[in-house]
């Protein structure tokens, strides 16, 4: 598969051209956001209800303490099924990007629409994927920060949260952990970030998705970097706007009801989660656009529906 050499420039092209992203058809693009991420959320709810179901049900018997093997023997498949769902709404919600950007009739509930092929499900793959990267990227930092620091960050947590002054530890080679940690998070996301596309829409396997977007991370880091550092720039000024904009409108809704200023604050918050979903989701599909090409075509998809979705 041929990967385009790209500019460095071409970064600073995505992020312009990722917030204009669901002009054409703002209530599929940001209804299919919002509609992920209440599926993540009613699917992390259900996993935590079960387990809590299971520690009360543990404590409620003679007094006994939980068992802890039953347990994790139900926390970890459930876990599993979040990761596994993880990557197949995030190429739904691609889906949705791609079709309403080439004018195409799509809908908000087309998020779910990988759900429904052997292709869009193969995409599950990408979360035992995840998992081994985590993995690695534990040892990583262990060998690097060494256990003692772990064991004194968790130690300092469990203080904070207690309410008691946390006296954080040193890592040893700090300045080679910061940038083992870069370079692994910046391959990790584009190992994800590039797979899905070409899983969804090249029709790559997933070793074979895996090798190309490690070649396209390889090839394009300048590109890729500067979209990435001017994501997270904005992202971390945007948070601090939304969440003063957040607060206010809490309190001025709390000035009528507590429910109401907590409803006004949350809604702010879950439209800021939409919009920034739409702006990384959406700029990855520019990034495989534009660096391996989208020749491929696609059927009709079913007429759009007018209103609000989610």
């Amino acid at each position: 598969m041929d990967i385009r050499a790209l500019p460095v420039g071409q970064g600073l092209a995505w992020f312009k051209q990722a917030i204009d992203l669901g002009g054409r058809n703002p209530r599929a693009v940001f209804g299919a956001a919002m509609l992920m991420i209440l599926a993540l959320y009613t699917a992390a709810m259900l996993m935590a209800l079960v387990l809590a179901v299971m520690v009360g049900a543990g404590s409620a018997t003679a007094g006994q303490a939980p068992d802890l093997r039953l347990v994790m023997a139900v926390a970890i498949p459930l876990t599993l099924l979040v990761m596994f769902l993880v990557p197949i709404l995030l190429g739904g919600l691609m889906h949705v990007v791609r079709e309403a950007e080439a004018g195409r009739p799509v809908r908000a509930r087309d998020v779910f629409a990988p759900l429904r092929t052997a292709q869009g499900r193969s995409l599950a793959l990408l979360g035992l994927v995840q998992i081994a990267m985590t993995v690695v990227g534990g040892v990583l930092m262990v060998g690097i920060a060494g256990s003692d620091y772990w064991r004194d960050y968790l130690q300092a947590m469990q203080q904070a949260m207690s309410g008691t002054q946390p006296t954080m530890p040193q890592p040893a080679n700090a300045g080679l952990l910061f940038l083992v940690q870069l370079a692994f998070n910046y391959f990790s996301y584009a190992l994800m970030l590039f797979s899905i596309p070409l899983m969804l829409f090249s029709g790559n396997k997933l070793g074979e998705a895996l090798r190309n977007s490690l070649r396209a991370a390889v090839r394009n880091v300048g590109a890729n970097l500067l979209a990435g550092v001017m994501f997270v720039g904005a992202l971390v000024v945007a948070a601090v706007v939304v969440a003063l904009v957040a607060a206010l409108l809490g309190m001025l809704g709390s000035a009528i009801h507590a429910a109401v200023g907590g409803a006004l604050s949350m809604l702010v918050m879950l439209g800021f989660a939409a919009l920034v979903l739409v702006l990384v989701v959406g700029a990855a599909y520019l990034a495989w656009r534009d660096t391996f090409g989208d020749a491929s075509s696609l059927p009709p998809a079913p007429p759009v529906v007018h209103g609000f979705e989610a």
